[in-house]
């Protein structure tokens, strides 16, 4: 019995073990799950850390790497830095033989992207800088908020609170918790709450710190001089009837014209319920990773490398390790150094490397859609691309996520490559994003006077080949925040 306690502690151990990532390896992962312009954020801040990592973007630029979808195992050809492992081994070996031949690779060997590389107009680089700086910060809610308060110079017990009210919002900048309470849990009196939460809600945006989505409109409203509007009693009195529709009913109750009503919605809409609903933050823009182009009948895939600045081990500590007189802390430093510049720039060309792959098995698998578009595109699974890549089916995840494929229908995202489907009458593989597609052309060419229903849309799909029952209908029409048809009415 202890001999077989022993056995399966060694085995549960083991496991243990295999299944702990190394540093690298989960950095390695964050670089694969990063987008292009979190990327170039994340090698900037390695070039300040790491003195030995350098760039030269203002000499030299990318071009896109070229690979038709003939073979998706032709992308191979792409080498790493560290030409004693192969890409698909991002650990960086502890060897001073593995050093030596680093130290004596040419300069250009060690580019990122070394294969193709051109010269580029100082304009170029110029605007390509304004873009990247021009997106490099993001402010949350909070820090603007508290950046506000800081600029009106408040009596400090009461700028303190109004601090404990903005921390306490939630992300939708909501105050969920009652002033009463509030008052109990700072210990301070409930008039000192009031004049808090009235001098946060001042400020911008405007809605912030209410209570609900009631508050909020109605903030907006008094904020724009329309305090006792019409507009102002529809959101205070009905506004649960506006939101399920029942227009003719409220227009009764505050007695007036149906299209006195319409006029009262359209300002209600011009307010904003999301109170970021129309910022762009840096988060959400995009840039393609892949641009898929035809040229004489044949797809090809291109990388986008624009925003990936061309890395190298710098001479100068080649040098210094080279220097007899350099003392061993030194260049033990220097080492550990190379090691992670090296492992940077693996990273990088590995993470390449495997979008290109899946991006091309994606486009040899989709290459009807690429070619003649959405009425084209076909089932496919993850794990279909993975097999056919040689990765696994959680590589494929992360690898697409946030990602985003340019070609002459637009910027598409990887993911939406990937859906199950149908078989339509006449034999077609089709997939549910061909069938969502129709359900909002037909809602767009409905009667706004009398939308269709579920079941009507599902009569109409079967009409044209596609196998749907309501409920799949309504699930679809769901997922893409489409109304039901009593709300889609218009009157």
């Amino acid at each position: 019995m202890p001999m077989e306690l022993t056995q399966t502690q060694s085995a549960n151990q083991l496991m243990r073990q295999e299944q702990t990532m190394t540093h690298q390896q989960i950095k390695a992962l964050e670089l694969l799950f990063a987008p292009v312009l979190e990327l170039h954020k994340i090698v900037n801040e390695e070039l300040e850390k790491n003195p030995i990592l350098e760039s030269e973007p203002d000499s030299v630029d990318s071009v896109d790497s070229v690979d038709s979808v003939d073979s998706v195992d032709s992308v191979d050809s792409v080498d790493s830095v560290d030409s004693v492992d192969s890409v698909d081994s991002v650990e960086v070996p502890d060897s001073e033989e593995w050093l030596d031949k680093i130290m004596h690779l040419d300069e250009e060997q060690r580019y990122v992207g070394n294969a193709n590389i051109r010269r580029i107009s100082p304009d170029e680089e110029e605007r390509r800088k304004h873009y990247l700086e021009s997106i490099a910060v993001e402010k949350t809610l909070q820090e603007s908020l508290l950046e506000q308060l800081a600029f009106l110079h408040l009596d400090p017990r009461l700028q303190n609170f109004c601090e404990y009210i903005v921390s306490g919002l939630d992300d939708d900048g909501y105050l969920n918790a009652h002033p009463a309470d509030l008052a109990m849990a700072a210990g301070e009196p409930i008039a000192i709450v009031n004049q808090a939460l009235t001098i946060v809600q001042d400020i911008e945006p405007a809605g912030v710190a209410a209570r609900d989505l009631r508050e909020r409109l109605l903030i907006q409203l008094s904020r724009t001089g329309r305090e006792g509007s019409l507009a102002y009693i529809a959101v205070r009195d009905h506004l649960n009837d506006i939101a399920a529709n029942h227009l003719p009913a409220v227009a009764r109750k505050m007695h007036i014209t149906i299209d006195h009503m319409k006029e009262i919605i359209d300002v209600i809409q011009s307010l904003n319920p999301r109170l970021e609903a129309g910022q762009v933050l840096p988060s959400e823009y995009i840039s393609e990773e892949v641009r898929v182009v035809e040229a004489n009948g044949e797809l090809q895939v291109r990388m986008n490398n624009d925003n990936l600045p061309n890395l190298f081990i710098s001479r100068q500590y080649r040098q210094l390790l080279n220097n007899p007189e350099t003392t061993k802390d030194v260049k033990d430093y220097v080492k550990e150094k190379i090691r992670s510049g090296v492992f940077m720039i693996n990273s990088i060309i590995q993470r390449q490397t495997t979008i290109r792959k899946i991006a091309m098995a994606i486009v040899s698998m989709q290459e009807e859609f690429f070619k003649y578009g959405m009425d084209h595109l076909k089932p496919l699974t993850m794990a279909q691309v993975a097999e056919q890549v040689g990765v696994h089916e959680t590589t494929v995840s992360r690898a697409v996520s946030g990602k985003y494929l340019r070609c002459k229908y637009g910027l598409l995202s990887l993911r939406q490559f990937f859906s199950t489907g149908y078989q339509a009458e006449d034999g077609r593989l089709v997939s549910n994003a061909v069938v969502k597609q129709t359900i909002r052309q037909l809602i767009n060419e409905e009667d706004d006077h009398k939308p269709l229903s579920d079941s009507q849309l599902a009569k109409l799909l079967n009409e044209q080949g596609y196998k749907v029952v309501r409920r799949t209908v309504a699930k679809y029409r769901e997922s893409m925040g489409i109304l039901a048809s009593n709300l889609r009415r218009e009157y």
